[in-house]
């Protein structure tokens, strides 16, 4: 009966600081969830970078999940990165093994690969997406078809409340805001952690960050690469570090964590001005609902911690 629990995932992200946490959080659960491709995008650093980093991290953590190259910039705008978050490279911090870049990557097209994978699977795929949308509002364009085999769509995107790139927009929605529109309103069943959710309730303190050094081999990457991460987060004047990509994941794999959530027609605005990239929840009593998004909005934050923390300790345990 276990077979029947196990959910089958893909990965689309560009790691990036955050996606790494998220990924180590993903696979250190093998028992909820099957990881079976892991796709990159531009977004974070540029698209070399972010396949390099994907090819560091699942050599480092041992997995065998296919990976495949996708898109080096959004659909219609140029590729604006935040390598003054992540460092040029997006993971800089740590020394992966000399042969993490061996690493097979089974494609450079993603979207192609994305479709064979989910339309030749015997059961639903889940789609869990922490970048630009961009492989996946093509792959949800170009193949229609493909959203009868998608069970979910998890995304780290977007917010209700503040934007960080800009005053009214969240990085990866403002980086490809046509993507994320395409996305919304594709008729499946979409799962958001924003801003709102990321910044405000599940982050993590300077002090717990401190302690991730002492979780193991893994704990000791991790911690590298967040000192940088909360460095920067901590210059500009935050003191609660948020690992917003981590709540994509968790949403799949522990939803019960989150104790709040509301759902609401979304729109993205598509301007070329200040207000490029904001998401906007349509609170409105009688509005025509263009689209059905669940916006997760508190979690239990102690136990937030303690599952990134127990996932991180989990690989010396195995």
């Amino acid at each position: 009966w276990g077979k029947d629990l196990m959910t089958k995932v893909i990965m689309d992200c560009d790691p990036g600081i955050d996606d790494a946490i998220a990924l180590t959080v993903l696979l250190a659960h093998p028992e909820k969830a099957d990881l079976i491709g892991v796709t990159t995008v531009g977004g974070n650093v540029q698209l070399d970078y972010v396949t390099q980093n994907a090819q560091k991290l699942l050599t480092f953590l041992g997995s065998h999940a296919e990976l495949a190259a996708g898109q080096a910039t959004p659909l219609v705008k140029e590729i604006q990165t935040a390598s003054h978050v992540h460092g040029k490279t997006g993971m800089d911090g740590y020394d992966f093994p000399e042969n993490s870049l061996d690493y097979p990557i089974k494609s450079h097209n993603a979207v192609t690969y994305m479709y064979n994978k989910i339309i030749n699977s015997d059961e639903k795929i889940n789609l869990v997406a922490t970048a630009p949308l961009t492989n996946v509002a093509l792959l949800l364009k170009t193949f229609p078809d493909v959203k009868e085999n998608i069970e979910h769509i998890y995304i780290m995107g977007g917010s209700t409340l503040q934007g960080n790139i800009t005053l009214a927009a969240e990085f990866n929605a403002y980086v490809d805001p046509e993507a994320m529109d395409i996305v919304f309103n594709s008729g499946l069943p979409i799962t958001l952690s924003g801003l709102n959710l990321t910044e405000n309730k599940a982050y993590v303190t300077m002090d717990e960050i401190s302690k991730i050094k002492d979780l193991g081999h893994v704990g000791v990457m991790a911690s590298s690469i967040l000192d940088i991460y909360a460095g920067h987060e901590s210059s500009i004047g935050m003191t609660k570090i948020p690992i917003h990509d981590a709540c994509a994941v968790i949403s799949l794999i522990a939803p019960e964590l989150f104790t709040k959530s509301t759902n609401y027609s979304m729109d993205v605005s598509l301007t070329n001005d200040q207000y490029r990239g904001m998401t906007y929840p349509d609170r409105r009593v009688d509005s025509e609902k263009k689209n059905s998004i669940k916006v997760l909005e508190d979690v239990d934050r102690e136990a937030f911690v303690k599952f990134i923390f127990d996932s991180i300790a989990s690989y010396d345990k195995k």
